[in-house]
């Protein structure tokens, strides 16, 4: 029945917003039970498709849409130990390579401005010590340069990859501010403005190689993370055999 209201929503029947028929009617147009509707709401509620509201006003409303359930699911299994940090770092390595690529190709002006100017923010903030906004000027550097590509998927890749590494790397111990890295923006952006391709991407992987040198030393190994999802064996069965 979830699969139904999703292909709903492919096929444009439904849409961000829209508020779903109450339980007795959907179970009428797609010939099930109540329960089976209750149960198919829940589903979607936990994907992140519906939400539900109280109220007189209330009732189950398609979702806005979010990254933040693709960045949750990748979280959980890095966390389980599933996905190696090295994987997470490859695999960013590889996709914003393209977001540089593509944000050469397709960027305009006024996409190089905002950068430029995202530059210059995160510069202010770090000689003002406020390392907080440092750090949320730095998350909106690539944001701006996902936002070049014209590309919807790289977006919220780029937003869950980012935030992925950086949830493991700060739980640990806070970040460090890499003044070395304002010089690498401000080449990466010159290229950029040039169209010089392969210099912009080159760029890029200078900055990813300083980050993830300091990231990766943060975040836990897959042996850890692995052992840190077991359960703790009892004291008294330890040794048993």
């Amino acid at each position: 029945m979830s699969n139904q209201i999703k292909n709903k929503l492919m096929s444009g029947e439904l849409k961000a917003g829209d508020r779903l028929p109450a339980e007795r009617d959907l179970a009428l147009e797609l010939g099930v039970g109540r329960p089976a509707v209750r149960e198919a709401l829940r589903t979607l509620e936990i994907s992140g498709i519906v939400e539900t509201r109280k109220g007189t006003k209330g009732g189950a409303f398609v979702c806005e849409g979010s990254p933040e359930m693709l960045t949750r699911s990748l979280q959980d299994l890095a966390m389980l130990g599933h996905i190696s940090p090295s994987s997470l770092a490859e695999v960013r390595i590889i996709i914003s390579g393209a977001v540089v690529r593509l944000a050469c190709e397709r960027g305009e002006a006024e996409d190089f401005d905002a950068i430029e100017a995202n530059i210059e923010d995160i510069q202010r903030w770090a000689d003002a010590g406020d390392l907080t906004r440092r750090a949320e000027a730095a998350v909106q550097f690539f944001q701006l340069l996902a936002k070049a590509t014209r590309n919807d998927v790289l977006v919220v890749l780029m937003d869950s990859l980012g935030a992925i590494l950086r949830h493991f790397a700060i739980e640990r111990q806070p970040a460090k501010y890499r003044p070395e890295l304002i010089p690498v923006r401000w080449n990466m952006l010159k290229h950029m403005r040039a169209r010089a391709t392969t210099k912009a991407v080159a760029e890029m992987n200078h900055y990813l190689e300083i980050v993830h040198s300091d990231v990766l030393n943060r975040m836990p190994s897959r042996a850890e993370a692995s052992a840190k999802s077991k359960p703790a064996v009892p004291a008294k069965s330890r040794g048993k055999t």
